[in-house]
């Protein structure tokens, strides 16, 4: 158990104000892939609204924690967006009042099209994505957030290469890498949803993309298995149904 993990959400037990968590992430948090997907509820930013009934895992970690705790569970996450989305619009997905943070960001820092030339080399992609890494943790200290960082599952090997106007230069693998580098270097707490979720594949004897609808979203299962791993990771006890 990571004991920077056990402080946070230890927080949770016998508080003394409603603990409010904040999720922030890409489609992956906002649960494209799960049966039910619709911007339907409530507005976020700009062209995003949430997801309030769609399948994912973030629904079911909500559901749970606000049945369970003095607590509340906003999904702040929006599709399609990468970290500068959220250093850029940082103070208005994040409240004054958010006590924990779960962030889950970096999918689509993968690539870079070619009209943003000119291109990147890898070493060049990734540091930029590294520095970005290093400036929100920045931005939440500043903010006095607890935050706890989740480096995303695998993609899929055909999601993994380049496509019709873009080139992927760097991996899920590298997210995660990066992720855990920039944990060492600013003692964030981290979990690798990439490890967990890859893991649990091979220890079961399935495919990733057995888990996932299109190659990068999970499917129902891929939600169900994210949420088992993430309240695993997150040290919180479900009760016996």
């Amino acid at each position: 158990m990571n004991t920077q993990i056990t402080k946070i959400i230890s927080k949770l037990i016998l508080p003394k104000k409603t603990i409010k968590i904040k999720l922030l992430g890409d489609s992956i948090t906002h649960g494209v892939g799960g049966t039910g997907f619709a911007q339907n509820g409530e507005h976020i930013l700009y062209n995003y609204s949430r997801n309030p009934d769609g399948y994912c895992w973030a629904k079911m970690f909500k559901e749970y924690m606000e049945s369970g705790y003095d607590c509340t569970v906003t999904n702040n996450a929006c599709t399609g967006t990468t970290i500068e989305y959220i250093i850029d619009n940082f103070d208005k997905l994040v409240d004054t009042d958010d006590d924990i943070i779960i962030c889950t960001i970096g999918t689509n820092n993968r690539h870079q099209y070619f009209a943003d030339a000119p291109m990147h080399t890898k070493r060049e992609h990734m540091e930029n994505f590294y520095d970005n890494i290093l400036k929100l943790n920045g931005l939440f200290k500043r903010a006095e957030k607890d935050v706890i960082f989740v480096a995303n599952i695998p993609a899929s090997s055909q999601n993994e290469k380049d496509g019709d106007n873009f080139r992927r230069l760097f991996h899920m693998n590298d997210v995660n890498d990066l992720y855990l580098k920039a944990s060492a270097e600013c003692g964030f707490p981290l979990i690798s949803m990439y490890n967990l979720f890859y893991n649990y594949c091979e220890e079961n004897g399935i495919t990733v993309d057995s888990l996932l609808c299109d190659g990068l979203h999970p499917n129902d299962r891929g939600y169900d298995v994210m949420y088992s791993l993430i309240m695993k990771a997150l040290g919180i006890a479900r009760s016996v149904k």
